[in-house]
């Protein structure tokens, strides 16, 4: 068991030293290239090179489409950087020649760098699940890349359909590839994504997780990557909490989760639920600011998600009361730590974060304990862009958010892949 808390630990990182935060939208499309990938080329191989110049842009630019042949090398070379990648046949290592390099640098096993990456075998459907009062757009840009670059395949949006309950997967508009049906990840739709209580989430993500397995015959589990309250909704399905919307019979855990992957979760809660949905009348003095404009989009100060997602609500005492509700044994567990922006834990109180969510309450490990649990934690700092947001609160001053950028951020990307075999 690993409960201690870790920055990220890429070999290329490790070796080759800082790493440039960049978006995906600027490096997940490769360019056209002259050279064109052999159809005896690995497809490991190529999903590797695509995800060293996605993640690490600062060595391997601008980003190419095919490979050359040097025996015994397969490699890529980026003008840019003046720098090669290449696998040897020899040994089936990876090597990294630079611009002041004399001879190629071993970088390790490429069975390493396919775990690393993401481009080994992937033993279980991913499902991806969004947060409060978002989509499975959230998850659009990494759902690109996937495709694109990793050779990944999109099975679709499984969406909860209350009236009926049933479970349809759709394919989106945008996507470049969607089967609909089997594949490798999916991108969910919660039925509504701020009067569903964690609960009730926890009884749609439940149905669609036995949808996505009848859509794989073969596959007994998944892997789950929750963002935000989509963390929660997986533990209450874990923990037996979860139930369908009209029934008060929770849904038993049916031992089909192999992983569970929080993003920025409020584990613990979020003091902005708490007061957003007090509405203390200092906000109303000054300016009109409500507490909620935090976020860039509409936050229902009186929805049932703000209300479960108060530190003190009854819906995350009952979470949290892992005696009664334990998280499963055979799960693993980790949590993606969103920080780099002051939090407010109380009205001019601060720890550390991602502006709404503290690094405290986005670690499992905080209410796990000592339990005989496989967990891990990894601490990320999230840099402000345009998908964050500032507000000027009275007497507190400036404060930002960056919980909305993790879906989208680089370094969470590289983690997730990380995590994900």
């Amino acid at each position: 068991m690993d409960n201690q808390q870790r920055k990220n630990n890429s070999l290329l990182a490790h070796v080759l030293g800082l790493i440039m935060l960049v978006t995906f939208c600027n490096t997940a499309s490769a360019s056209d290239s002259a050279v064109k990938a052999d159809t005896a080329t690995p497809p490991g191989i190529v999903c590797m090179m695509n995800w060293a110049q996605t993640f690490y842009p600062n060595l391997f630019s601008p980003p190419v489409s095919g490979v050359q042949f040097s025996s015994p090398y397969i490699y890529r070379y980026y003008p840019g950087t003046n720098a090669y990648v290449a696998v040897s046949s020899t040994d089936n290592h990876v090597y990294y020649q630079g611009p002041d390099d004399a001879t190629p640098r071993d970088m390790g096993d490429l069975s390493l760098l396919l775990k690393e990456s993401g481009c080994g075998e992937k033993p279980y459907p991913v499902i991806f699940v969004h947060g409060i009062a978002s989509s499975a757009d959230t998850w659009a840009t990494y759902r690109d890349y996937l495709v694109s670059n990793a050779g990944w395949t999109f099975g679709g949006i499984p969406t909860f359909n209350p009236a009926a309950k049933t479970v349809a997967i759709s394919c989106p508009a945008d996507s470049m590839s969607c089967t609909g049906s089997a594949g490798n990840f999916y991108t969910l739709n919660f039925s509504d994504n701020q009067e569903l209580p964690l609960d009730v989430q926890g009884g749609e993500l439940a149905a669609i997780i036995q949808a996505v397995l009848e859509a794989n015959p073969g596959a007994t589990k998944v892997l789950l990557i929750g963002h935000s309250t989509g963390g929660l909704a997986a533990r209450e399905y874990l923990q037996g909490l979860a139930r369908v919307f009209d029934s008060s019979t929770a849904i038993p855990y049916r031992d089909d989760v192999a992983r569970l992957i929080t993003i920025g979760t409020p584990h613990q809660g979020s003091f902005w639920a708490e007061t957003c949905h007090v509405n203390f009348d200092i906000f109303d003095i000054f300016d009109k600011v409500g507490i909620c404009d935090l976020l860039p989009y509409h936050i229902d100060s009186n929805s049932v998600s703000i209300k479960d997602l108060q530190p003190s609500s009854s819906a995350l005492d009952v979470l949290n009361d892992l005696a009664t509700h334990p998280l499963p044994a055979n799960v693993s567990y980790v949590s993606i730590i969103g920080t780099g922006q002051p939090t407010l834990t109380g009205l001019v109180d601060f720890n550390e974060g991602d502006g709404i969510v503290t690094d405290t309450s986005q670690n499992l490990i905080a209410v796990t304990g000592d339990l005989p649990l496989e967990l891990k934690s990894t601490k990320i700092d999230i840099p402000f862009r345009e998908c964050g947001n500032k507000i000027k609160v009275p007497i507190v001053g400036s404060v930002g958010q960056t919980h909305t950028c993790e879906t989208t951020d680089i370094d969470v990307g590289a983690e997730i892949l990380r995590n994900l075999q």
